[in-house]
């Protein structure tokens, strides 16, 4: 049977059930999932379902019919199909929010958790991301998440979330990055694309190691 890919309706559905009741309070919200899951399809080594559900959820929901449960554990898997087709497309990659930083420390934007929720998907796999031939690269290519993330205190990325000219410069880039990052670690040497050069914070250097959550 042919993949289907999640309509309007059951995206909604997934969509409210992961900010229902029926989840822990520390669960994945659908924007902060659907970053976990864009990593977990950019790396290169497969992650069974198995091991990344309990992470989305933090602990088993409490599911008001086994029924419902069926249904949001194949829309989940589903998710993950359509982000590994829309990566191997041509079309491009969108990421399902607006390309802004939140107003506030304490008030983080849609794009803010999508970007947390895929560098927690990099944690998780992190060997598979920073051989020591790709290590370089994937670390620039990462650097636009990270600032865009609410994950990381070094001094690179805090100067420069100081510019917001250059934090929206650094934030403009992720649909492409992330296209990027996939080519660099799942396709041949003569198709990845040539290692991009991150926007220079205050000191003038660029990140060359891999990302270490504060």
């Amino acid at each position: 049977m042919a993949h289907q890919p999640l309509d309007d309706l059951e995206l909604e559905t997934l969509e409210n059930f992961l900010e229902s009741d029926q989840v822990h309070e520390e669960c994945q919200n659908f924007v902060m999932a659907h970053g976990f899951l864009t990593a977990l399809a950019v790396c290169p080594s497969a992650v069974p379902e198995d091991k990344w559900l309990p992470v989305i959820f933090e602990e088993t929901p409490q599911f008001e019919s086994e029924k419902l449960e069926k249904q949001i554990l194949q829309y989940l898997s589903r998710l993950f199909t359509d982000i590994q087709q829309e990566l191997e497309s041509e079309d491009g990659f969108m990421v399902p929010c607006e390309l802004e930083m939140g107003e506030s420390p304490e008030e983080l934007s849609e794009l803010q958790e999508w970007a947390t929720g895929f560098m927690e998907g990099v944690f998780m796999t992190e060997s598979h991301w920073f051989e020591s031939e790709k290590e370089e690269v994937v670390a620039e290519l990462l650097l636009p998440i990270m600032v865009a993330s609410d994950l990381f205190d070094d001094e690179e990325v805090v100067q420069i979330r100081t510019s917001e000219k250059l934090t929206n410069s650094c934030i403009a880039q992720i649909p492409e990055v992330v296209t990027d990052l996939f080519l660099v670690l799942r396709t041949d040497p003569e198709k990845r694309p040539f290692p991009k050069v991150a926007p220079k914070s205050q000191n003038g250097k660029n990140k060359k190691k891999g990302p270490k959550k504060s």
